[in-house]
């Protein structure tokens, strides 16, 4: 069988595979073909395919059952089905129609409109399928902007709370050193929004990915940085333990919205008074980097949900703080980006470890 198979072509007359395959090799479509129902389930579990031509009068599970097994199964239930048939009575067509096809070929067949309408339903499937992945992205990035924004305007936010109540004599060094952070988060947080609206350009596209050898312990440093006006709040101790000199072949925008949304993650679900330690090691030609913290940890079964791309879930931290449900799953997407992977370890009640991999140069 074809690895990247196209069209499944299912009948349990031998004949009239060879007629419907040889049709669409004159196209150069890759195809598969299957005599009977759980032949066709075996390859739709083992192979891309974009279109299903299905017979309806086969033995064993005719074709409306077999197209209801389909539509049953999330990963394959979106793939258009075109009945192939000799019936045209109209309880016939809405039976098809109810278990999930979206169109009928009569036989005996016609050449050229089986190219027709196959090939306006791959259209259809390929533009349904782009619209799908253009509002995914949109979502992902528009989440990135209320997750990572959030953080440093809360911290002008208290800042300038501060001031306001009088409670600093703006005479005093303290007040000078709060003016200086203060402009440091707002240069900051501009920084991020320019990244972040850059990002936007390539909505429903791919990225520009500026790969270079990057300072991994730089870009954690500036992450921290970032953060740990949240962290001292919860008098949370974060012992960044990363040299200057760790390098990886990879693009700093990317990595700094991965580190972002790892330690703000950490910081949210850790209590009052714990801890959060980001090392690293060298395996192979890849660099590890570990965030640990000390926080609520997850369960098998949250972990799955926080990284299935069509489940939206969120939780509130240890002090309520809201999330987007989307933070660590955007890590995974930008890590694979970068040609690298992402690893979560967790015990509930004893904290979480995130562990990014990433190539030490370029592969």
């Amino acid at each position: 069988m074809e690895e990247h198979v196209k069209i499944l072509v299912v009948d349990d007359n031998a004949e009239n595979l060879k007629v419907v395959g040889n049709f669409l090799k004159e196209k150069d479509y890759k195809i598969a073909l299957a005599l009977d129902g759980e032949s066709a389930l075996s390859i739709l579990d083992n192979n891309d395919i974009d279109l299903i031509l299905l017979d309806v009068m086969m033995p064993v599970m005719n074709g409306y059952e077999l197209c209801r097994r389909i539509k049953s199964k999330d990963k394959i239930r979106e793939i258009p089905v075109l009945f192939l048939t000799a019936k045209s009575q109209t309880e016939d067509l809405v039976e098809g129609f109810n278990a999930g096809g979206v169109d009928y070929i009569s036989k005996p067949f016609n050449r050229d409109e089986l190219f027709i309408r196959v090939k306006n339903h791959l259209d259809l499937s390929t533009s349904k399928k782009k619209i799908i992945e253009m509002n995914i992205t949109r979502d992902k990035l528009y989440s990135i902007i209320a997750h990572d924004v959030r953080s440093p305007l809360t911290e002008i936010q208290f800042t300038l709370k501060t001031i306001s109540k009088g409670l600093l004599d703006t005479s005093s060094e303290e007040f000078k050193k709060m003016m200086l952070l203060l402009e440091k988060s707002t240069s900051q947080t501009k920084t991020l929004l320019d990244d972040l609206l850059e990002w936007l350009k390539f909505q429903g596209s791919k990225m520009t990915m500026n790969y270079t050898n990057l300072n991994i312990g730089n870009v954690v440093n500036v992450c921290v940085g970032f953060l740990n006006g949240l962290a001292v709040r919860k008098n949370i101790c974060i012992e960044q333990l990363i040299a200057d000199n760790t390098f990886a072949f990879a693009d700093e925008q990317t990595i700094r919205a991965v580190f972002r949304n790892i330690i703000s993650n950490a910081i949210k679900f850790t209590p009052e008074f714990g801890s959060i330690k980001i090392y690293c090691e060298k395996v192979g030609d890849f660099v590890k980097i570990i965030v640990q913290d000390s926080g609520v940890g997850m369960s098998s079964d949250v972990i799955h949900k926080i990284m299935d791309k069509k489940v939206y879930y969120s939780s509130l931290g240890t002090q309520k703080e809201s999330g987007s449900g989307l933070g660590l799953q955007i890590v995974k997407d930008f890590v694979a980006l970068n040609n690298g992977s992402l690893q979560i370890e967790s015990t509930e009640g004893k904290g979480t470890s995130l562990i990014v991999n990433l190539r030490i140069r370029e592969s």
